[in-house]
């Protein structure tokens, strides 16, 4: 049956779609065109979600993060097909050969190497598509169209969360530089120790390896110090794309063999992790990846069309933002007259506040809230009732047993931590494309007096 017979059949229901194979064929003949137009995967995933078709069962049915998975697998088996784009794409008609060449991408278990089951079962995790927290996707440790071949392994792991502290710094700076260092590696090693309980073979936390990605990306040193950066700066105050710059070749991942060996690396990580090794080459290193510039011939769109950027961020992005966010609200009872609004975390404070009153109350703080966030210029007032509203959405079910009641400091933290380690869309750091029809909740930088 031709590729066109086959959708046919699908879609008008002749044909049941009841196996992994027949909602892999179907996405990969949407793929033949949707790879390469607007939001490429994310596109296609909501019309197999349309169609009522997806590739999980059971808790996993219609787990967004699952299905954009295989979207991107197929993307990652398309481009290998095709030499990279050089040679001539698979055919619609071809899908049986083509699977099973590429069987080892697109397998009915293959996520299983890529995500822990704890984490793709998350709610968060369902909902919004999130990169894999055991591995990185096909290809994506390298500049796009140019793989490097090296054997699978999560070598963006530490530099994309090294990219986080980095532009988190220049956007917050209030908190001292120790203190924010310590904080990121603190919840770094806090959560890999968490996924080492179930998956050992995960590398341990290495503080020399930590380190080393924050001095990479900017963190407290030099004229690349991210804190020191003009805090209005555009970069600074747009949605993370930290695998697009991979794919322009702006980051060379694994840029650490310039200063160490892979046995030393490896071995910075043994027993606590706790330490710096000191380097043990000489320097002499140079990295084979090119940033491609400005314009990048539409690099970053199709490595945004295969999935290599997440709609959230990973567990040790979120743990590191909420547990900064905390910080800053230390001390902070969340009085109207007290908060800063051009401070997220004390925003979502103030959404906390309110969910506890009622009433008359309740609408009078949030207009409150709302003056005050307008009046900072991060937000425009078309769209600050809608922001609040939706983050009161958010919080209103962690605080529905306070009972109307604002509790002490230590419940307060607390709850705001959780609140915060479970919903990393409020912090508005990655893209929503348009079609998920979720709420942005991104701000622009403080408004200069």
């Amino acid at each position: 049956m031709s590729a066109e017979e086959f959708i046919a059949d699908v879609e008008s229901g002749l044909v049941p779609v009841d196996c992994h194979e027949k909602v892999l064929r179907i996405a990969f003949i949407y793929l033949d065109e949707g790879l390469w137009d607007g939001n490429g995967v994310f596109d296609v995933v909501e019309k197999l979600h349309a169609h009522g078709w997806s590739f999980g069962e059971g808790e996993l049915r219609f787990n967004r993060t699952l299905d954009i998975f295989y979207l991107a697998q197929l993307a990652a088996a398309i481009y290998r097909s095709s030499s990279q784009l050089e040679g001539d794409f698979p055919s619609p008609d071809d899908f049986q050969s083509f699977y099973t060449t590429h069987y080892a991408l697109l397998h009915p278990s293959a996520w299983r190497t890529y995500y822990s089951t704890s984490f793709l079962t998350q709610p968060t995790t369902a909902r919004f598509y999130r990169l894999p927290n055991l591995q990185d996707l096909p290809d994506s440790d390298s500049p796009l169209s140019l793989p490097r071949h090296r054997p699978p392994a999560h070598a963006t792991k530490l530099p994309r969360w090294a990219s986080t502290v980095a532009r988190t710094r220049r956007r917050q700076p209030a908190l001292p530089l120790a203190t924010f260092t310590d904080i990121a590696l603190g919840t770094l090693e806090t959560t890999i120790a968490r996924l080492r309980t179930s998956h050992p073979s995960v590398l341990p936390y290495s503080e020399t390896q930590a380190r080393f990605w924050l001095e990479y990306m900017g963190l407290g040193s030099g004229r690349f110090d991210s804190a020191k950066a003009p805090a209005g700066s555009r970069e600074a105050w747009e949605p993370n794309s930290f695998g697009i710059s991979v794919a322009q070749g702006a980051y060379d991942v694994y840029a650490w063999e310039g200063k160490y060996s892979a046995q030393l690396w490896k071995e910075s990580g043994a027993g606590t992790g706790r330490g710096v090794v000191e380097p043990d080459v000489d320097g002499g290193w140079k990295s084979e990846v090119m940033w491609c510039g400005e314009p990048d011939g539409g690099v970053g769109m199709y490595a945004w069309c295969r999935g290599w950027e997440g709609e959230v961020g990973s567990e040790e992005e979120v743990e590191f933002l909420a547990a900064v966010a905390v910080e800053e609200t230390v001390g902070v009872v969340a009085e109207v007259g007290e908060l800063d609004l051009a401070v997220r975390s004390h925003v979502l404070l103030g959404a906390m506040r309110a969910a506890v009153e009622t009433g008359r109350e309740r609408e009078a703080f949030l207009e409150e809230l709302e003056r005050g966030m307008a009046k900072t210029g991060r937000i425009g007032e078309d769209r600050v009732g809608r922001w609040l509203r939706e983050a009161l959405r958010v919080v209103e079910p962690y605080v529905s047993g306070w009972e109307g009641v604002w509790p002490d400091a230590a419940e307060r933290k607390k709850v705001l931590r959780q609140i915060l380690g479970e919903n990393g869309q409020l912090f508005g750091r990655w893209k929503v494309p348009p079609l998920l029809g979720e709420f942005s909740f991104e701000l622009g930088p403080r408004e200069e007096a």
